[in-house]
């Protein structure tokens, strides 16, 4: 009976012990930073990962540890395209809050919990099209629910893992190899991804995953029919919490490639051209300036059309190795061209154009317009499209 009381007693002090070493390191290291405390290494910054499986509460975790005068939400094409040293943040500390695979109900937790944290001076929101007029998604496959953006989750169990978790120790032991290493995170310290690189076979990507997944989002948009009530009621909620800070809010409706634009007019979409979601972002924003005419202006700024910089030609079929000019895959858009979209919000350049109710009728005609000049210069590519597209389609679409 002793050996066995004794024995109790060393494996609960070894579990203590165990915790309190696990604890120790985890807020030292602060792996995705969500536990900041006076004895976590800033030396660490530059290695902390925001990693694919942890990916909002990574972004949660900028919030938590930092002070941030600006701040940019969207998909992973902020995440990607959308540099926070950007010159337009001059003299404001900014954080990349994109979330990979993030559409508009995330991305509205995230604001919630970044604007009650922080006082901004500039607020970016990316909307993704199709994301207004798609009903939020019923399961998230995410950590979300793991994360500090969930209000249902439970805050004890949270905040125990992240300091004695043994996920949280395996991302603190990750770190620190990085460090010994000296081997910079995919991300800097404001949230930025660095250095994506262009997938080996482009095509072969393009025609399956890339347009297999166009292929369901236009199926849930026919399917929905309409704009999504819930989304444009977050929509307000964010121009709304941004006039209570006096934050400068500017809605970004992210490029696409001429390919994925094309994609909802072959597969019968009711609205290819975005006329609905687009009417509704100019509206939304010329309802609030006109309630509040001495606040900063909400701008919506509309990147999604057939610029030359979003329909550049396929890579050859025999050339495996090459890729299309500029963007990663139809969905994202490397910094070059993220740094031209900043960039319309001191006023130069010709790639964007900035959204009223009164200019969306001639812009979904100009946009037509490109389109139809872009099918009509690249037969082939077209051809490739519907060829693609045929592979998921079980029925003709009527």
């Amino acid at each position: 009976m002793r050996a066995l009381k004794r024995y109790q007693r060393f494996f609960l002090l070894l579990l203590a012990g165990m915790a309190a070493g696990g604890f120790a390191l985890n807020t030292r290291v602060n792996p995705w930073r969500v536990t900041p405390t006076p004895w976590t290494s800033q030396k660490l910054e530059p290695y902390r990962a925001i990693q694919i499986t942890w990916n909002r509460t990574s972004k949660a975790g900028l919030v938590r540890s930092g002070t941030w005068d600006a701040a940019m939400f969207g998909s992973s094409r902020v995440d990607i395209a959308l540099d926070p040293a950007h010159p337009v943040f001059d003299g404001m500390r900014c954080a990349n809050l994109g979330l990979n695979a993030g559409l508009l109900v995330e991305n509205h937790a995230m604001f919630r919990y970044f604007i009650e944290r922080e006082d901004p001076r500039l607020v970016i929101l990316a909307i993704d099209a199709g994301d207004l007029s798609t009903p939020p998604p019923k399961v998230n496959n995410t950590d979300f629910p793991l994360s500090p953006l969930d209000p249902a989750g439970n805050p004890l169990e949270r905040e125990l893992r992240y300091r004695v978790g043994i996920s949280t120790m395996a991302a603190s032991f990750a770190t620190v190899g990085r460090s010994i290493k000296g081997q910079p995170a995919e991300h800097s310290p404001q949230g930025f991804r660095l250095n994506t690189p262009f997938p080996e076979n482009q095509r072969v990507q393009i025609s399956s995953l890339y347009l297999s997944t166009t292929y369901r989002m236009v199926m849930a948009r026919r399917a929905h029919g309409r704009l999504s009530e819930e989304k444009i009621a977050l929509v307000e909620d964010i121009i709304a919490a941004c006039r209570e800070k006096n934050a400068r809010p500017v809605i970004f409706f992210t490029p696409n490639h001429a390919l994925f634009q094309l994609a909802y007019r072959e597969l019968g979409d009711p609205d290819p051209y975005f006329a609905k979601d687009r009417r509704a972002l100019a509206g939304l924003a010329a309802k609030a300036n006109a309630a509040a005419p001495a606040a900063p202006p909400v701008e919506v700024w509309d990147f999604l059309d057939g610029h030359p910089l979003n329909s550049p030609p396929l890579p050859p079929a025999d050339q495996p190795g090459s890729h299309l000019d500029g963007w990663i895959d139809l969905f994202h858009a490397p910094p070059d061209i993220g740094r031209l979209m900043l960039d319309r919000l001191n006023g130069p350049g010709s790639y964007g154009e900035r959204l009223t109710p009164e200019n969306i009728d001639a812009r979904v005609e100009q946009v037509r317009a490109q389109l139809d000049a872009y099918a009509t210069r690249h037969p082939d590519d077209l051809a490739f499209l519907r060829k693609s597209l045929a592979k998921f389609q079980s029925a003709p679409l009527k």
